[in-house]
């Protein structure tokens, strides 16, 4: 069987590892967008940087949604890149790979462009594409993700004994658990300095297009500091108006693909705010929790218009997730890990994209926000649906079944998860979908 991965930084050195495992039993190809992560095992196809005397800068015969891809590019949204004749040239590179190399699965994040645009090429020639990452809970476990969707693909089949998921459930909702993503691992300033170096190094080699221009992100890192301050120095620490319907926005970090590719439709959070204040009726206030690590979604737009609503409040950065959720009376998110954890608990909560979570009674999907006041209304009055415990049983489970025992990660971020036993668990994943 032919098998595509795509590079992606430091995650290629952990798809390495599977694949050393992988290789006497299947055909191992890459397609590499950043030389400086170049794999050592498997058939490399290195795509060159573009040259901006190349025919293909402008050679849109690929017929993909590019206007799509472009609007979850990090580089255009956040790091005021302004051309987008690269994404014309990468796509017709990565499709001549593919139509030569004609694999059976190709396997990568939906994260940089390269990707986006690869899941495109796939969609089109009806090739399986899989992103394997975290399914947030149960924690320790990951899904196989369709293209740039949250829809898992199969899965182990696993299914927790009743004390078991009840005893996952109590430590979700009490938050005695977290998400892998979320578990804090401790980095050394020499490591995050040498990442710097090896980062300026790929961008003055050519790499321009997934790595921004170092002086580019230094302003945009010294406006993050200053847009964190101003809004440190509105927000509120305590939730304590008791007359007032109160609704729960957390916001979501981005640059990231959960918001930007998975919650395209939604990915200007400042935007949506606005639009969430529009559609709830007078007798609501909104709370705007922040991402505890804030990165750019707390932009500028979104700072002010927190500050000048009154319909708005601002959170500080100090508050926990622990001291607001009960006290709220809705949640609503895009794609956010609170939907799971409001489903266990049995909080009301609104997702702005339709997934698996939205399977459970109290986790509604809006499509049209004109729907928030008649859900607002069934809350007041009690009627918003419940889960029983055996549905909150069936829900854990359904994630259980649907994801595999590993974690999926880099060596950056977690270097555990090159431990041997992790490399063999995932390995045993991908066999099974393989297989």
């Amino acid at each position: 069987m032919k098998l595509l991965f795509l590079e992606n930084r430091y995650k290629t050195t952990f798809f390495e590892e599977i694949i050393k495992k992988l290789i006497d039993k299947h055909d191992i190809y890459w397609i590499v967008q950043n030389p400086q992560f170049t794999p050592k095992v498997g058939e490399v196809v290195l795509i060159p940087f573009p040259s901006t005397k190349s025919s293909d800068l402008t050679n849109n015969s690929i017929n993909i949604p590019f206007d799509k891809i472009i609007k979850s590019d990090r580089q255009i949204n956040f790091f005021k890149k302004k051309d987008n004749s690269f994404f014309y040239y990468y796509a017709y590179q990565i499709d001549k790979y593919i139509s030569e190399i004609k694999p059976d699965f190709v396997f990568g994040e939906s994260t940089a462009f390269h990707e986006l645009i690869t899941i495109e090429i796939c969609k089109k020639r009806n090739i399986l594409y899989l992103n394997p990452s975290s399914c947030r809970y149960p924690s320790g476990r990951f899904s196989f993700y369709k293209h740039d969707t949250l829809v898992p693909y199969k899965g182990s089949g696993e299914i927790m004994s009743r004390k078991e998921a009840l005893y996952t459930i109590d430590n979700i909702v009490n938050k005695k658990a977290l998400p892998d993503y979320m578990k804090k691992v401790r980095m050394s300033n020499l490591k995050v300095f040498n990442d710097k170096i090896k980062k300026t190094i790929s961008y003055l080699g050519g790499e321009k297009y997934n790595t921004p221009n170092p002086f580019v992100k230094y302003k945009i890192e010294k406006l993050k500091k200053q847009n964190i301050d101003i809004w440190e120095s509105n927000s509120i620490s305590e939730i304590k108006d008791k007359n007032l319907f109160k609704i729960l926005y957390p916001l979501q970090m981005q640059p990231e693909a959960n918001i930007d590719v998975w919650g395209r439709k939604w990915r200007n959070q400042a935007e949506l705010i606005e639009k969430i204040i529009e559609n709830i009726p007078d007798d609501c206030q909104l709370y705007v929790k922040p991402n505890p690590k804030s990165k750019y979604e707390l932009s500028d737009k979104l700072v002010q218009i927190c500050k000048a609503n009154k319909k708005i409040m601002p959170l500080s950065h100090t508050v926990k997730m622990d001291d607001v959720f009960s006290k709220v009376d809705l949640i609503i998110t895009v794609t956010g890990t609170i939907a799971i954890e409001s489903i266990l608990a049995n909080k009301p909560v609104i997702t702005l994209i339709k997934t698996l979570n939205n399977t459970s009674n109290n986790c509604m999907f809006v499509d049209k926000l004109s729907e928030f006041s008649e859900i607002i209304a069934k809350i007041k009055i009690n009627e918003f649906p419940k889960n029983s415990t055996d549905e909150k049983l069936s829900f854990i489970n359904t994630l259980n079944k649907g994801s595999f025992k590993g974690v999926v990660s880099d060596p950056f971020s977690d270097f555990n998860c090159l431990e041997k036993d992790n490399i063999e668990n995932v390995t045993k994943a991908f066999e099974k979908i393989l297989n």
